[in-house]
């Protein structure tokens, strides 16, 4: 300890400072006056938290209180200057000097040489200075009764604190701690990992069918994409050839119609040359033409007679079989046009309505066609078949009514499930939503607050780089200006360290840096010198200089008194400033009168060199460092290096180093504070994206619920109109049975009524086929509006018509052989008729022909104008022909086009341009069979749950990240019982180390104190060297025992001295202070108490606090601490020896 510096601290009240020195400092003073309060002051200062070795209630009750003529203080500050020469302790300086403050309101302030620290920081550098956090080398009053009543481990407590066991321990103990921490989150971390495997199991199996679900999805849009593609390429294509067609149709009848106008024109002037030829003709041969006519009829009458016989023969022959063949056929259109139903809903419906009144009349036709060739006799069979062919449409329309029903039901099922999944998903979309507003307003916060922090941060790195560039510049100026300077550092530093040394000149003149290059001008060969107390110090750092083959600095002193100068009144004529004016406010001013008391600073050298010249006991310089007086003139050095600015420049060093280590310490923290709100941020962004992506989601899973209710729903309504026309049609059926059966009735009981019901089913076989007909028409309607979808259909009701129609010209009533023989006599009459008359004609022909070459030409010619006129007539009725079925499947085409785009949208989510540029997906199978075998996978899959996958993502990332937090967790302890294990070690070695010293030394200094007595020390458990604890034992001369319980208070207090100075020898500490130690002995043991303490006199430092005479008379330095009434406490000093007797 060099110095001890307190004020407001218990009864020091007024700033006392006291110094200390090697050797042996006693305090004294009557009880009360205050002397043990510089020992709690010591022990304050160095960090002691404990009330009790205070002696005080509360820690604010070290603060002066106050008495009745003085007021309390707000606070309590106390400072302790250490010597640090030999680096004991681990800071690069001569000198430490320990600050703390107390306030009234219970705050604290923390100093190292006057930088704020932690209370913390404080004890570790005590700690490796050898003095502990315990401080163990106070020993106050009670102590020594605390150690004679103390156990066994409080005795290896002292030892461990002096060998500095203790930070071995604290550092096991954080160890053991941080393994118990360890353990417990391992057992933790198991739990969790239990519990997460346990969710993973379910969410795996449904993340699974949710990644197959969307790669089935995506396969799906894939082949969709492409079929739709393809199947949109080849309908434009052929759309393209349609409009081409119509487009070459529409030209070719805009011609005919051009050639048809012009014919048309020219056929009246034809007409009448053909007719006047005609009528001549008709004039000259009129006989010839009766007879020609005649003869026409008469081979006509042959030929139809002929004809007849023929057909009535051979439909006699092969009616039969052809009618046979027309019926099988019609029923297999009949079939395959049952099998080919629409999938268009709209369309559907209106064929289905179409489809059924046509089924109806087709019943009924086959029905009548089966019976058209009966007898009337067989009117009976007709109803009969007729009630047959109702009774099983009935049956049919049951059927479906049942298919119907059934169907209904399980839509309606599945609507129930497909609303009660809504309400579900528009409960949790609501709970989402809910959770995603405060989400959303946590995100907000940490945004704001990550975006002060960062431009917090922002700031403090600016700071930091300036503080940074400041340093640089102070670094590379010292280091050009130490370059620069020729003074030898060593040499400097050891004076300095001289005892009778004061200081550097520059530091004790307070030179500004911007008057350092005048003032070391000024200054001249003592710039950059030390300060020497008095001439004699100066001689004796000369001495040890040249002693030491050191040179190179400067030494003066300020115990020469400074001359009288006349540079005030100069520098009051000239209007300007002396030197010594514009040093700082803690200069010496004896010392800068001195050195600088005839020097003035002028603006440039001019100006100096006219003051010089007229005023020559003076000197003057200039701020760049330029000096005149009567001798000349010194220029400045060109580089600004002085040893002022040097010094200067290390000092403005020095604040950098303390600025950019501030600056970064504020970097680090604002840097960490913006990391924690940077990942406070991205936590919350993170639990607002999840939120948003389960609602969406949700969104989407809930539309697509909502779209498959609403087509179950349309599915539903179409099924029920559906059901309502088959019950309606069934109801008009059941009422046409229950009218046959009673038609039937009739017929079965009157005979007569036969042949009126067969003229009856005559006619109602014409209504039904008129019917049938309209049926038929309307039934293709509908079917063109399907398009392309009904056009296989469309072929199959032509083709069935034409083989009905077939059916009806096969249908004929029997031929009567007898018919056959009248026509075979008619046609033979004819013939012999026509013979007779064509020899009559021979000889009128050949007058005719003279008229007919005559107006054959005329006829010729008209006829060849009516002829090219029926044909451009029919070509135009074939280019209307396919304009109109160009017209029909561009429709079509238009109709598949949107269909195919329709079905892109809906199934794809795609444009119709993106399907085009698709490329064919990469599999060797069938696509339109890979299309439906994914398709009804898909529907065997059912729901799933979409965000399964992204749960058993994020869980899984969990598992594997805690697995590997476990791992670190395993490692970090087999780490830690390493640490443990290495500590036990360090621990046994260096206390068995400490301890045998101790107890050799012990022994030692019972020998001393009890002369002609033994005392040792040993451990309670011997085996267990970790934790046993010491056991004191005193045996003075004369007596039988060994426990210091049994001693005398004298003897106990002895014995205890022993043991603290044996710890003392062992473990050497700075210093040491005894506070009323010896106040319980008696003059002989105090005389030995006291060889002991001039044994540790040359050791450490001793600072004890007595009562005793003989104590005060081995004194170095004598303090005495009295306390007035209503006062404070004072300090008087008294140096007993001197130094020299010392050494």
């Amino acid at each position: 300890m060099k110095s001890l510096r307190l004020v407001g601290f218990k009864s020091f009240a007024d700033r006392t400072r006291l110094e200390f020195e090697p050797g042996v400092t006693v305090v004294v003073g009557p009880n009360g006056s205050g002397k043990s309060n510089l020992v709690d002051a010591i022990a304050w200062v160095m960090g002691t938290q404990s009330t009790r070795s205070l002696r005080t209630q509360r820690m604010e009750d070290v603060i002066f209180a106050g008495t009745a003529t003085r007021p309390a203080f707000g606070r309590a500050e106390v400072t302790l200057v250490l010597d640090n020469g030999t680096r004991t302790m681990p800071l690069d300086l001569d000198e430490i000097s320990i600050t703390r403050r107390l306030y009234r309101d219970g705050s604290s302030d923390y100093q190292i040489n006057n930088v704020d620290c932690r209370l913390l920081d404080i004890q570790e550098l005590l700690s490796d200075g050898g003095v502990g956090r315990h401080q163990h080398l106070i020993v106050g009053q009670g102590r020594i009764d605390d150690l004679l009543n103390a156990k066994p481990e409080d005795h290896r407590a002292v030892i461990e604190e002096a060998a500095g066991i203790l930070k071995h321990r604290l550092r096991k103990e954080r160890s053991v701690r941080r393994l118990e921490r360890t353990d417990a989150d391992v057992l933790r971390l198991q739990d969790i990992l239990r519990e997460l495997k346990r969710q993973i199991r379910p969410l795996e199996r449904q993340a699974k069918s949710a990644d197959r679900q969307a790669e089935l999805r995506r396969e799906l849009r894939e082949l969709r994409l492409y079929v739709g593609g393809e199947a949109m390429r080849a309908i434009r294509d052929r759309l393209a050839e349609a409009e081409g067609a119509e487009a070459r149709w529409s030209a070719n009848l805009e011609a005919v119609q051009l050639e048809r106008v012009e014919l048309e024109s020219r056929l009246p002037d034809l007409g009448s040359r053909a007719g006047a030829a005609g009528r001549a003709l008709d004039a000259d041969t009129a006989a010839a033409a009766r007879l020609e006519t005649t003869v026409e009829r008469l081979r006509r009458i042959a030929q139809v007679a002929h004809e007849r016989r023929r057909s009535a023969q051979a439909r006699l022959e092969g009616v039969g079989e052809r009618r046979r063949d027309l019926e099988i056929e019609a029923a297999e259109l009949g079939v395959d046009l049952a099998g080919s139903g629409a999938t268009e809903n709209a369309a559907r419906r209106d064929v289905e309505r179409a489809e059924q009144v046509f089924r109806e009349l087709e019943d009924e036709a086959r029905s009548l066609a089966e019976q058209d060739a009966l007898p009337v006799e067989g009117a009976l069979a007709v109803v009969r078949g007729e009630l047959r062919s109702l009774e099983a449409a009935v049956d049919r329309d049951e059927r479906e009514a049942h298919d119907l029903r059934r169907r209904l039901d399980v839509l309606a099922a599945k609507v129930a499930e497909e609303s009660a999944e809504i309400d579900e998903l528009q409960d949790a979309i609501r709970g989402v939503d809910r959770a995603t507003a405060p989400a959303q307003e946590a995100y907000e916060r940490s945004r704001r607050e990550r975006e002060r922090l960062q431009q917090a941060w922002e700031r403090a790195e600016e700071h930091a780089r300036r503080a940074r560039l400041t340093l640089a510049g102070a670094e590379a100026r010292s280091e050009a200006m130490a370059e620069a300077m020729t003074t030898d550092s060593a040499a400097r530093e050891r004076a300095l360290a001289k005892t009778g040394v004061s200081g550097s000149l520059t530091a004790l003149l307070a030179v500004p840096p911007e008057w350092a290059a005048a003032v070391d001008a000024a200054l001249g060969p003592w710039a950059g010198g030390v300060v020497a107390r008095s001439r004699r110090d100066i001689q004796e750092a000369a001495a040890e200089l040249k002693a030491n083959g050191l040179g190179g600095v400067p030494l003066v002193t300020a115990a020469t008194p400074a001359p009288a100068s006349p540079a005030r009144d100069v520098a009051a004529r000239w209007g300007i400033e002396t030197l010594v004016d514009l040093l700082g406010p803690g200069a010496d001013l004896d010392l800068a009168a001195q050195l600088l008391g005839d020097v003035v600073v002028a603006e440039g050298w001019a100006t100096a060199w006219r003051i010089v010249a007229d005023h020559p006991d003076v000197r003057a310089v200039t701020p760049e460092g330029d000096l005149i007086d009567a001798n000349g003139m010194w220029i400045a050095r060109t580089d600004g290096a002085t040893p002022a600015m040097l010094e200067t420049a290390l000092v403005a060093l020095e604040d950098a180093e303390i600025g950019a280590a501030r600056a970064e310490s504020l970097l680090t923290s604002a840097k960490r504070a913006f990391d924690g709100a940077r990942r406070v941020e991205r936590e919350a962004l993170e639990a607002l994206e999840a939120l948003e992506a389960k609602l969406g989601g949700m969104t989407e899973a809930l539309r697509l619920r909502d779209r498959a209710r609403t087509a179950a729903e349309e599915e539903i309504e179409r099924l029920e109109e559906r059901r309502s026309s088959v019950v309606e049609g069934a109801g008009d059926r059941e009422a046409r049975i229950e009218r046959l059966r009673a038609r039937l009735a009739d017929l079965e009981g009157e005979e007569a009524e036969r042949q009126r019901a067969w003229e009856q089913m005559a006619q109602r076989r014409r209504e039904v086929e008129l019917r049938r007909e309209q049926a038929n028409h309307a039934r293709q309607e509908a079917a063109a509006a399907l398009g392309a979808i009904m056009e296989r259909r469309r072929m199959l009701e032509d083709r069935l018509r034409v083989v009905r129609g077939e059916l009806q010209s096969a249908v004929v009533r029997p031929v009567d052989p007898a018919r056959v023989m009248r026509l075979q006599v008619v046609e033979g009459q004819s013939v012999k008729a026509l013979e007779v008359v064509r020899a009559h004609l021979a000889a009128l022909r050949e007058r005719q022909r003279a008229l007919r070459r005559e107006a054959g030409d005329a006829g010729a010619r008209l006829a060849t104008a009516r002829t090219r006129l029926e044909e451009l007539r029919n070509a135009g009725e074939i280019a209307r022909q396919e304009i109109s079925a160009a017209a029909v499947e561009i429709a079509e085409l238009r109709v598949r086009e949107e269909s195919v785009a329709e079905g892109l949208r809906r199934d794809a989510d795609a444009s119709v341009e993106e399907a085009l540029g698709a490329p064919r997906p990469d599999v060797d199978e069938d696509l339109e069979s890979l299309l439906a075998s994914h398709e009804a996978e898909l529907r065997r899959l059912g729901p799933v749950n979409p965000l399964a996958a992204q749960e058993y993502r994020d869980l899984q990332e969990r598992y594997d990240f805690l697995a590997a937090q476990l791992d670190d967790l395993a490692s970090s302890r087999a780490e830690l019982r390493k640490v443990i294990s290495a500590l036990d070690e360090r621990i046994v070695e260096e206390f068995t180390a400490a301890f045998e010293e101790v107890a050799h030394y012990y022994q030692e200094y019972f020998g001393v104190l009890f002369p002609g007595g033994k005392g040792r020390l040993r451990l309670v458990n011997g085996s267990d060297p970790l934790t046993s604890g010491v056991e004191v034992e005193a045996m003075p001369l004369g007596k039988k025992v060994s426990r210091l319980s049994l001693l005398s208070g004298g003897e106990r207090s002895l014995a205890a001295l022993a043991f603290l100075f044996s710890v003392f020898r062992a473990r050497p500490g700075p210093f040491y202070i005894l506070d009323e130690v010896e106040a319980a002995l008696d003059d002989a043991n105090l005389r030995r108490f006291l060889r002991l303490v001039d044994r540790f006199r040359s050791r450490a430092q001793l600072l004890i606090v007595t009562h005793q005479q003989q104590t005060m008379e081995v004194a170095d330095i004598l303090y005495g601490v009295t306390l007035e009434r209503g006062g404070s406490s004072q300090v008087l000093s008294r140096r007993i020896r001197e130094r020299s007797q010392l050494a």
